[in-house]
């Protein structure tokens, strides 16, 4: 049960830092190319400022290998994904594409739907893919 709540807290916590996330020309640009990046920023919530770093690491087996650090008091959540040429197409293009439109959506975490408010397109693909087991994996670090 604890761990339930923790995945589904720091879940909630990942979604908001997507949500307020901003794509840099030079991020968009690295992460299209796979080429080895790192971008470091700091997302203000109502917990406060969060520490986010991304990480383009480049290319393994043909795939684009993408982490993500989210820095919380109690806990590191480390965020490792491999995209295929597709997906990395697919983001690219959504990124470059943003309007800047805000949707809400239903999203199912597996334990429950969660309502997100005010998600461009880049960020609830970037949603998806964050949280599909085949391309992410999520690991919760005590810290």
């Amino acid at each position: 049960m604890k761990k339930t709540l923790i995945f589904v807290t720091v879940f909630l916590l990942s979604c908001k830092v997507i949500a307020s996330e901003v794509y840099s020309p030079r991020f968009i640009a690295s992460f299209g190319a796979c080429e080895p990046y790192t971008e470091r920023t700091t997302i203000n919530s109502s917990d406060g400022s969060i520490p986010l770093t991304k990480l383009v690491q480049g290319v393994v087996d043909h795939r684009c290998i993408y982490k993500q650090i989210i820095l919380r008091p109690s806990v590191r959540d480390v965020t490792t994904c491999s995209f295929t040429k597709p997906m990395l197409e697919e983001l690219t293009e959504t990124m470059n594409a943003e309007t800047g439109e805000k949707y809400n959506v239903n999203f199912d975490t597996g334990n429950q739907v969660v309502r997100l408010k005010g998600l461009t397109k880049s960020q609830i693909l970037w949603t998806q893919y964050l949280n599909t087991e085949e391309v992410c994996k999520r690991e919760i670090i005590p810290r």
